[in-house]
């Protein structure tokens, strides 16, 4: 039966996009932005940190960052005009 693995969004920000290809190996490309040079990539989340680490360290990488989208409350509740409610 398929097991659904956890995954974080990395944002690795790169000096050329010539290097997209040797970023597949730490994970699962997601989008490529030509025009601000970053590669938003999916990785096993017990593998963050490691991959982090070892992408920090290479020429080629300005920096590299973590996706919020988890830490994001993706449960919205909608607001009501409470005026509206009195008038009724």
């Amino acid at each position: 039966m398929f097991k659904k693995t956890e995954r974080q969004a990395l944002y690795v920000w790169v000096y050329s996009l010539k290097w997209r290809k040797k970023l597949q190996h730490y994970g699962t490309i997601y989008y490529t932005s030509p025009k601000m040079k970053y590669v938003m990539m999916y990785v096993n989340t017990n593998r963050v940190a490691e991959v982090k680490k070892e992408l920090s360290s290479k020429n080629y990488v300005k920096r590299v960052s973590l996706a919020h989208r988890k830490e994001l409350d993706e449960h919205y509740v909608l607001k009501t005009d409470s005026k509206r409610e009195e008038k009724e």
